[in-house]
């Protein structure tokens, strides 16, 4: 446990002391309350729009364990669980993945494990994808790589393209491009991958107080700047192009008091509709907005009974009236040591609009 925690939290409700976590390497399980001078690392980092990871190291001197799992030509892609928490209360599974790499260091050997997503990057496709829009495309993706979906939480009229072209890109790549097309955020949790809406600021699932429940990274992760100033923020976005027959095709986004316009000229729209220009230029502002706060704290994990996410609100108090606040997850990493366990939250939230 970092050891600024450790004594703030002193002269209150103590802090668990028990970390614990078990990794399931293919059919092998590693315990690190059994296999204590085994494990030396465990790590899961989640995120959204990007593949999220988990690495697992074990003290290996001789090589031993590595060579368990050499097959000649490598390592195989085994389907791999972490399992995060204090005690033996360690709920289901943090993180499922596929073992994509492995790393040696001087003493340790590290397995390093890719969401489920990973199937959908291996193999490169060129094809047509006929009368579906948007969230059917990526939907078909999902199923054939054997990933469950889940769309939009709201409902959407999107166009159908009459015929969409992959052209020699992996399904994640256009899953990407079509879901970043449509205004919506892309990511993979055990067997799923989400198509879902911008997050937003809700009710916050915990609440962190400075010095109490958290210590801040580097003294000085806390940041406020105008948004204005940088040209990722846009204020309103306008597309436009043209029709076939040289008309021409306009749609607008809603507006944001503060930031730029920025306005962009494409004359091979996928669909020549009025209301697919307006769902981009929409899309195009709310996946490109630039936080006017951010914040990078170190917290003991709330395990298991909450599990922050990317996404999720956290509120932080005590951090002064200007970055005391709700904010959006953007990453949430937890690691765990013989010793220590802790997790590590990259915030965000915007100014009002």
């Amino acid at each position: 446990m970092p050891s600024g925690i450790t004594n703030i939290l002193a002269g209150r409700t103590a802090p668990p002391r028990n970390p614990h976590a078990i990794v399931i390497l293919g059919g092998d399980r590693y315990d690190s309350f059994v296999d204590k001078q085994l494990i030396t690392r465990v790590e899961v980092e989640l995120a959204s729009d990007m593949s999220c990871e988990a690495s697992f190291s074990v003290f290996d001197p001789r090589f031993e364990f590595l060579d368990k799992y050499n097959q000649g030509d490598g390592v195989p892609q085994l389907v791999c669980l972490f399992y995060l928490g204090f005690g033996n209360d360690l709920g289901p599974p943090v993180f499922k993945g596929l073992l994509a790499r492995v790393e040696r260091g001087d003493t340790d050997s590290t397995f390093v494990v890719y969401d489920m997503g990973y199937k959908m990057r291996t193999k490169l496709n060129a094809e047509y994808h006929k009368k579906l829009n948007d969230v059917e495309i990526v939907k078909k993706l999902a199923v054939r790589n054997g990933l469950l979906f889940e769309g939009p939480d709201e409902e959407a009229n999107l166009d159908k393209h009459n015929s969409m072209i992959q052209d020699s890109k992996n399904d994640w790549e256009h899953s990407i491009e079509r879901a970043r097309e449509a205004g919506y955020n892309l990511y993979v949790r055990q067997d799923t991958l989400f198509m879902k809406e911008p997050a937003k600021i809700k009710s916050p699932l915990l609440r962190l107080q400075n010095r109490i429940d958290f210590w801040t990274l580097h003294n000085f992760s806390l940041t406020y700047k105008l948004p204005e100033n940088q040209q990722s923020r846009p204020k309103e976005v306008e597309h436009r192009a043209r029709k076939r027959g040289g008309r021409r095709l306009t749609g607008k986004s809603d507006q944001h008091s503060r930031g730029h316009r920025p306005v962009e000229f494409r004359r091979d729209p996928s669909i020549h509709t009025p209301s697919y220009m307006k769902r981009r230029a929409q899309g195009h502002k709310d996946l490109q907005r630039e936080p006017a706060f951010t914040c990078t704290i170190r917290s003991i994990p709330p395990l298991p009974g909450v599990r922050p996410d990317a996404r999720d609100t956290i509120e932080i108090q005590n951090v002064g009236r200007l970055f005391s606040g709700p904010y959006l997850c953007d990453k949430v990493k937890h690691t765990l040591t013989g010793s220590e366990f802790y997790t590590d939250y990259t915030l965000y939230r915007d100014i009002a609009r």
